[in-house]
C-alpha cells in the first residue's frame, strides 16, 4: 500500500530534488502539497497532480495525507514537525529537526508517545557508496580508523535559494552545511562528538561562508571544511586507518570510492553514463533512497538509519560549533 505523502514548503529544495526522488520510489504518492506562496503551491500541485494548500494546517487537516516531508526554513522545523504529529501524521524533516537540543527531544518524546515515525532527513547518509564503505570499515578493510576528515564544498550562487535564511547570521553555515557533514561522520566513528575549534571565515557574503572544524568522535579526529563558495561542489570524505586509507566523494561519484592498503590501490565500485546522466539531473541517488528507507522505517520494515538519539547529538554539537567558532573578516 503506498504511503500517501504532504509535502510542505515548495522551495528549491522541493522542486530540484525531492519530487524527482520520489518518482522513483513507487511505494510512495505525493498527494497534496502547501507553500505559503499561493503560486507557487498551486504551479506544484498542477505539475505533479496533487491538491494544494497555502498553509499547512489545511494540508494536516487533509484525511488523506498519511506522512509529511517539511521542506520550510529550520526555523520552522521543531513546530511544524510538532504539529503534524499532533495532528497523527508520520514525520520526515529536512535537517535540522530543530534548532535545540530540548527542541529535539519535544519531538522523540511526541513521536514515541503517539507512536509515530519522526525522522531527520540527511540525504548523504544514504549515498550508495557509503554502504560498502561502512561493509569495508567493518571487515577492518584499512585497520582501525585513526582520522576522518570531510570537505563539504558548495555553491550557493548556483544554488539561488528562495528564502533568506542563510544570510541571516553567521552561525547559519554551521547549520545548514555541517548536518550533512556529521550525519555521515557518525556512520563512520558513532555519534559522541566534542568540539575542539571551528573558524569561520566571511568571503563572498556579509555572514561566514566558509570555515574549517576540529572535533573528536569518540576518540578519532574529526576535521574538515565546509564553504558556500566553491568553483566546483563537492563532499569528499578520508577515512586514514592503522593499515591503509579509504576516500570516496559523495556528491560527485555516489558509487566509487578509492581503496589504499599495502603500497596497492583499488577502485571499488562503479558509475556510468546513466548514473552519470541523472546526476546531471539533479536526481542524486540518496535522496531515493532517502524517501523509500522512511517508507520502510513507517511500514515496520526497516529499523531508523539515523535515529534521533543521533539527530539530538547532532544537534548538540552544531550549538557547541556555533559557540566556540572564532569568526575572521
Amino acid at each position: 500500500m503506498k504511503l500517501r505523502l504532504g509535502i510542505i514548503g515548495c522551495g528549491r529544495a522541493t522542486t530540484m530534488f525531492h519530487l524527482k526522488a520520489v518518482e522513483e520510489v513507487e511505494e510512495i504518492k505525493v498527494v497534496a502539497v502547501a507553500d505559503r506562496d499561493l503560486n507557487r503551491a498551486r504551479r506544484v500541485a498542477e505539475d505533479i497532480g496533487a491538491r494544494w494548500y497555502v498553509n499547512h494546517e489545511e494540508l494536516l487537516g487533509d484525511g488523506d495525507v498519511e506522512a509529511v516531508a517539511i521542506n520550510t526554513p529550520p526555523d520552522l522545523h521543531e513546530e511544524m514537525s510538532l504539529e503534524a504529529l499532533k495532528a497523527g501524521r508520520h514525520v520526515l524533516c529536512e535537517k535540522p529537526m530543530a534548532r535545540s537540543v530540548e527542541g529535539c527531544r519535544r519531538i522523540a518524546v511526541e513521536a514515541e508517545e503517539r507512536r509515530l515515525v519522526a525522522h531527520p532527513f540527511h540525504n548523504y547518509a544514504h549515498t550508495p557508496i557509503l554502504d560498502e564503505a561502512l561493509k569495508l570499515l567493518g571487515e577492518e578493510a584499512i585497520g582501525e580508523i585513526e582520522r576522518v576528515t570531510i570537505r563539504l564544498m558548495n555553491n550557493l550562487r548556483g544554488y539561488r535559494p528562495m528564502t533568506p535564511f542563510r544570510l541571516q547570521g553567521d552561525n547559519a553555515i554551521i547549520e545548514d552545511l555541517i548536518p550533512h557533514i556529521l550525519s555521515v561522520a557518525g556512520l563512520i566513528t558513532g555519534w559522541k562528538f566534542q568540539v575542539l575549534e571551528v573558524e569561520g571565515w566571511r568571503r563572498s557574503y556579509p555572514v561566514v561562508d566558509n570555515l574549517t572544524f576540529h572535533l573528536k568522535a569518540d576518540t578519532i579526529p574529526l576535521q574538515g571544511e565546509a564553504s558556500w563558495t566553491a568553483i566546483i561542489p563537492s563532499f569528499e570524505v578520508q577515512i586514514e586507518g592503522s593499515e591503509g586509507l579509504m576516500r570516496m566523494d559523495l556528491m560527485r561519484n555516489p558509487w566509487t570510492l578509492t581503496l589504499k592498503r599495502g603500497g596497492e590501490t583499488r577502485r571499488i565500485g562503479g558509475g556510468g553514463l546513466s548514473r552519470f546522466f541523472k546526476l546531471l539531473r539533479m536526481r542524486h541517488p540518496s535522496f531515493m533512497r532517502q524517501y523509500r528507507h522512511f517508507y520502510r522505517v513507517v511500514r515496520g520494515l526497516e529499523e531508523p538509519r539515523l535515529t534521533m538519539e543521533a539527530e539530538t547529538a547532532i544537534i548538540a554539537a552544531l550549538e557547541e560549533m556555533e559557540e566556540v567558532m572564532e569568526i575572521h573578516g
